[in-house]
C-alpha cells in the first residue's frame, strides 16, 4: 500500500496515474493525504508499505510527520518528495527516517525504481541530490571538532572496530533503526559518506 502525502493537487493526481501504469503488476492500494495531521490519522488506520512525504506538507511540516510516523509503523517506508534540492532539507528527511529524496520533476520509471529500491531496504536519491551528497568530508583541523553525544561516540566507535548496523545494535542494545538515525547524523556533522570514511573520522577525532 502507498500513501501519497501532498497538498498539490495536481502532484496528487499526476502520481496517482502515473503509479498504477508503471506498477499494474504488483496491484498496490494507493491513498492521498493532503496535510501531516491527515497523514498520520491514515497511518494510524493502514500499516502502508511505503509513504511519498512532501518535505512542506501544511501542518506539522514532512520531516516531525516522517518521525511521528514511523514511531508507530517501524516497518513503513518514507520516500520524500519535494522542490527543494538543498542540502540542509535532505539531511533533515534522513534524520527524521526516510529512505530517500527524490523531486517533483522525476520520471515515471525513475519513480518507480525509486519505490522499489526504498521497499528493498536500501537508499534513494534523484541524481541531483546524489550529486549534492558527494561533498568531500570534512577534515578536522584546529577547527573545534563536531559535538557528538555519547550514543554518538559510541556508535562511531564500533564502526572503527569494524562492526556492522546490526552488530552494532545488538552490541549497544539498541534497534538497528536506532543505529541507522546514528549513523546519518555522524554521517552529516563529520561531512563521512560511508563507514570508511566516518572509521577515519573516528581516528583524526582520536576517540577512546
Amino acid at each position: 500500500m502507498i500513501l501519497i502525502a501532498d497538498d498539490h493537487r495536481m502532484i496528487r493526481e499526476g502520481l496517482f496515474a502515473m503509479l498504477p501504469k508503471s506498477t499494474a503488476t504488483i496491484h498496490y492500494v494507493i491513498d492521498v493525504a493532503e496535510t501531516t495531521e491527515e497523514a498520520i490519522e491514515r497511518s494510524r488506520e493502514r500499516n502502508y508499505d511505503i509513504i511519498l512525504m512532501d518535505f512542506h506538507l501544511p501542518g506539522i511540516g514532512g520531516p516531525k510527520a516522517t518521525e511521528i510516523i514511523l514511531r508507530r509503523n517501524p516497518h513503513t517506508r518514507v520516500l520524500t518528495l519535494s522542490s527543494y534540492d538543498e542540502r540542509a532539507y535532505v539531511d533533515k528527511m534522513l534524520q527524521a527516517g526516510a529512505r530517500g529524496y527524490i523531486l517533483k520533476n522525476v520520471e515515471p520509471d525513475t519513480l518507480v525504481i525509486a519505490i522499489k529500491t526504498v521497499l528493498a531496504g536500501k537508499l534513494f536519491f534523484s541524481n541531483e541530490i546524489a550529486l549534492k551528497l558527494m561533498q568531500p568530508p570534512m577534515v578536522l583541523g584546529n577547527d573545534e571538532p563536531p559535538r557528538l553525544s555519547p550514543r554518538e561516540q559510541e556508535v562511531l566507535m564500533l564502526i572503527r572496530a569494524g562492526l556492522k548496523g546490526r552488530q552494532i545494535a545488538i552490541k549497544m542494545g539498541i534497534s538497528p533503526r536506532t543505529v541507522f538515525k546514528h549513523r546519518l547524523s555522524l554521517m552529516t556533522k563529520l561531512g563521512a559518506h560511508n563507514a570508511v570514511e566516518l572509521a577515519q573520522a573516528a581516528l583524526q577525532l582520536d576517540l577512546h
